[in-house]
């Protein structure tokens, strides 16, 4: 009895073995639902140009100005007084001592004195001339706060408001 016992005991080992060796299929998962969030596209948006108009366009020289209701000299210097404006929204100029620059914005709309034109923050070099230095900081003062323009037989009057104006002729091309 001894020998079948044995050859049952191996032939239940064997049937172990066996069975650990087998793979199983492993077991289908449950389906997953995944949610993609919709993507968007951004669509690029158009910067919007800048107001223009070709008469104002071109540089300008200095002819005078009225300043609190009474006339301001021209700046007396060797070099004439101007200002350039560009098409893109962008001025520059000299005052007989500096060079400046800055930017204007055009509304298309007009008030009593001409077209509005808002003219920003100016920047300037840094150099003293004793001679002009008050009639300077004046000139670029009243640029920084004009309200309007208009241009007659290329005669332009830029204006602040009733008593101050600087008035200028465009410089031939």
């Amino acid at each position: 009895m001894k020998p079948i016992l044995v050859l049952t005991c191996a032939a239940l080992f064997v049937a172990v073995l066996v069975a650990g060796c087998t793979t199983q299929a492993p077991a289908t998962p449950p389906p997953t639902t995944v949610t993609v969030p919709p993507t968007t596209v951004p669509v690029p948006t158009a910067t919007p140009t800048p107001l223009t108009d070709p008469a104002l366009t071109g540089t300008w020289n200095l002819k005078g100005g009225m300043v609190g209701g009474g006339s301001m000299p021209v700046i007396a210097t060797n070099a004439q007084p101007t200002i350039i404006f560009n098409s893109d929204g962008t001025l520059s100029g000299y005052t007989g001592c500096n060079n400046y620059f800055g930017s204007y914005t055009l509304t298309g709309q007009t008030n009593k004195f001409g077209k509005t034109i808002t003219i920003g923050d100016l920047g300037s070099t840094k150099m003293y001339c004793a001679d002009i230095s008050d009639n300077e900081m004046t000139y670029l003062n009243l640029l920084r706060t004009t309200m309007a323009y208009s241009i007659t037989n290329n005669k332009m009057l830029l204006t602040t408001d009733e008593r101050n104006q600087l008035s200028y002729d465009k410089a031939s091309p």
